[in-house]
C-alpha cells in the first residue's frame, strides 16, 4: 500500500513539474512571438492635418486599430492639407491628408499621386470672417479691401465661390496669401480686413476676438472633403498596407458614430483644444469612407474654376486616373465606379 502510494506521489510530482515546464515554455514563447511580431510590423508615416476633420486617424491611433491591422503607424502633424501634401511629395511620409482642392491644384503640376478615399465631408467647415471695426457688414463691403486666403487650397476656392454666388466676382479687392496659422494674426493686426479660414482656426479667431465676429460666408455653398493621398508608385507596390490602413479608419469611424462624446474628448486632448471648440463644428462633420462620382464632380468643378481664373496652366486633367479605388473596394467589399 505504501509502495503504491509512493509511486502515485512520484507520478503526481512528475506531472506537476512537466505541466509547470510546459506553462513556462508557452509563456516565454508567447512573449517572444509577440515581441517578434511587433518588431516586424511595417512602419508607415502619415502627414495628418491638425483639425477635427482628421478625427478618424486620432481615434484609430488611440484604440490601437492600426496595430490590430498589422501596421506600425506614425502620425506626423501638419497645419493644413497644403503642408501635408508637400510632406508627401518631398518623400517625408507615405500618406497624407488633404482637401480635394489641394489635390486639384497639385494635379496641374504632377500626375504621380492618387486619392485612396475620402474619410469626412462638411458643408460648413469654412468661414469668411471679419470684425465690426472694418466697416464690413455684407459681402459687397469688401470692395477695395484685403482678404486673407490660403493659396491653392479650399480657402481660396470657398472665397471665390461666395463671390461668384453673389455675382461679385469682378469686384475689386486684394487677395493676401497667408498660411493658415497666419490668418488670425493678420486679421487682428489690420493687415487684412477678412479671412477665409477652415476649422479649427475659425473657432480660434472667434475666441480671441474682443467683439463678435461677422461671418460673411454661406453654409452649403461648398462641400469640403478630406482625403487620403499617396504617391502612385507607393499605392501600387503597397496595396496591402493601404487596405489595412483603410480598414482601421473604417473601424475608427464606426467607433466615432457609436461614441460621439468620448470621441470629442479624445480629439480635444489630441489637438490640445477646449472641448467647446469641437462642439462648435462637430455636428457639421459626416465621417464615412467613400470615393466616387461626387468627389470626381467636385474636383472637376474646381479645376474648371481654377482654369477660368488663370490660377493654373494646362488642360483639364482626367481625374479618374488620380483615383485608386482598389483598396477601398476591398475594404467596403463593393465596386467603386466613376462616370
Amino acid at each position: 500500500m505504501s509502495r503504491r502510494y509512493s509511486r502515485l506521489k512520484s507520478l503526481i510530482l512528475v506531472c506537476t513539474c512537466a505541466t509547470f515546464i510546459i506553462v513556462v515554455f508557452v509563456y516565454f514563447f508567447w512573449r517572444a512571438a509577440k515581441g517578434l511580431s511587433s518588431v516586424q510590423l511595417p512602419t508607415i508615416t502619415i502627414a495628418v492635418s491638425q483639425t477635427p476633420l482628421s478625427a478618424p486617424f486620432f481615434i484609430a491611433d488611440q484604440l490601437n486599430l492600426f496595430e490590430q491591422q498589422g501596421l506600425n503607424v506614425v502620425l506626423n502633424p501638419c497645419s493644413g492639407g497644403v503642408q501635408c501634401a508637400e510632406a508627401l511629395f518631398s518623400g517625408e511620409v507615405d500618406y497624407a491628408t488633404a482637401s480635394e482642392s489641394v489635390a486639384m491644384f497639385k494635379s496641374f503640376e504632377r500626375s504621380d499621386f492618387v486619392l485612396l478615399a475620402s474619410f469626412v465631408s462638411s458643408d460648413n467647415d469654412l468661414k469668411l470672417l471679419t470684425v465690426p471695426n472694418r466697416g464690413v457688414s455684407k459681402l459687397s463691403d469688401l470692395a477695395g479691401k484685403r482678404v486673407g486666403v490660403v493659396k491653392a487650397s479650399a480657402s481660396e476656392f470657398y472665397f471665390d465661390s461666395i463671390l461668384i454666388a453673389n455675382n461679385l466676382k469682378q469686384m475689386p479687392l486684394e487677395k493676401v496669401y497667408l498660411s493658415p496659422d497666419q490668418l488670425n494674426q493678420a486679421l487682428f493686426g489690420f493687415n487684412v480686413d477678412a479671412i477665409s479660414v477652415w476649422e479649427p482656426w475659425g473657432y480660434r479667431t472667434e475666441m480671441t476676438s474682443a467683439s463678435e465676429l461677422i461671418n460673411l460666408g454661406i453654409v452649403g455653398i461648398y462641400n469640403l472633403s478630406f482625403n487620403l493621398m499617396a504617391m502612385k508608385e507607393h499605392a501600387q507596390q503597397s496595396e496591402a498596407h493601404s487596405v489595412a490602413l483603410l480598414q482601421a479608419l473604417k473601424q475608427a469611424i464606426a467607433w466615432i458614430h457609436d461614441n460621439p462624446d468620448e470621441s470629442r474628448q479624445w480629439i480635444a486632448k489630441d489637438l490640445n483644444v477646449p472641448i467647446h471648440q469641437l462642439e462648435w463644428s462637430w455636428q457639421d462633420y459626416a465621417f464615412r469612407l467613400s470615393l466616387g462620382n461626387a468627389l470626381l464632380s467636385n474636383i472637376q468643378l474646381q479645376a474648371r474654376w481654377a482654369i477660368e481664373n488663370k490660377l493654373v496652366k494646362g488642360k483639364l486633367p482626367d481625374y479618374r486616373g488620380y483615383f485608386s479605388s482598389e483598396p477601398l473596394e476591398r475594404v467596403l467589399q463593393t465596386e467603386v465606379s466613376f462616370k
